[in-house]
C-alpha cells in the first residue's frame, strides 16, 4: 500500500493564519506601554533581531500582550530551576520589547518572567516577574553584541508588566 503525505495535498495558509492571529491579539489583548527605564539603540528592528538572534532571542508576538505601538517583541527562553512561593518552575524567559522614538531610534525595555506556554496562569499572574533582572540581562547581551546604548526613562503612567 502506497503511503501519502497529507502535506503534499493539503496546503494550509500559515502566513495568513499568523497575520490574522496577530491582528486578533492586537484587538483583544492590548495594554499600554510600560513606564520606566529603557535602553535606546541606534539600530533598525531587523538589525536588532539579527544581532540578538545570535544569542537565541526569537520573535514572541504570539505569546504576549500587544503593548501599544511596539515594533519589536523578542524572548530568550532558558531552563532554570527557580522556586517562588513554594512552587518550583523550570522554564523562564527574558522578554524584550521595543518602540521607535521620534528620532527613529529603538527604545528597549525587558523583564524576566515565567515562559508563558509552559506556565500559563502563573505567567499571567506575574509569578517571579523581575524587571531589574530583565534589564540587566538585556544590557549584558547588548554589550556582548557590541551594540551601543543610552539609558532613558519613559513615563507613560503604566506599570512594568
Amino acid at each position: 500500500m502506497a503511503s501519502m503525505n497529507l502535506w503534499d495535498v493539503v496546503h494550509i495558509p500559515f502566513d495568513a493564519i499568523q497575520y490574522g492571529y496577530r491582528q486578533f491579539r492586537k484587538a483583544l489583548f492590548t495594554a499600554p506601554r510600560p513606564s520606566g527605564e529603557y535602553l535606546v539603540v541606534d539600530r533598525s528592528v531587523e538589525e536588532i533581531e539579527a544581532e540578538l538572534g545570535v544569542y537565541s532571542f526569537a520573535p514572541n508576538w504570539e505569546f504576549s500582550y500587544y503593548k501599544r505601538g511596539e515594533v519589536l517583541n523578542l524572548s530568550r527562553v532558558v531552563y532554570e530551576r527557580n522556586t517562588v512561593d513554594g512552587t518550583t518552575y523550570h522554564w523562564w524567559q527574558t522578554h524584550l520589547r521595543g518602540w521607535r522614538n521620534d528620532a527613529g531610534r529603538i527604545e528597549l525595555h525587558a523583564h524576566w518572567e515565567l515562559e508563558p506556554t509552559e506556565n500559563g496562569n502563573a505567567h499571567i499572574d506575574g509569578t517571579g516577574f523581575d524587571f531589574d533582572r530583565g534589564m540587566t540581562t538585556l544590557q549584558s547581551f547588548l554589550e556582548e553584541a557590541g551594540i551601543d546604548y543610552e539609558r532613558t526613562t519613559v513615563e507613560t503612567g503604566a506599570s512594568h508588566e
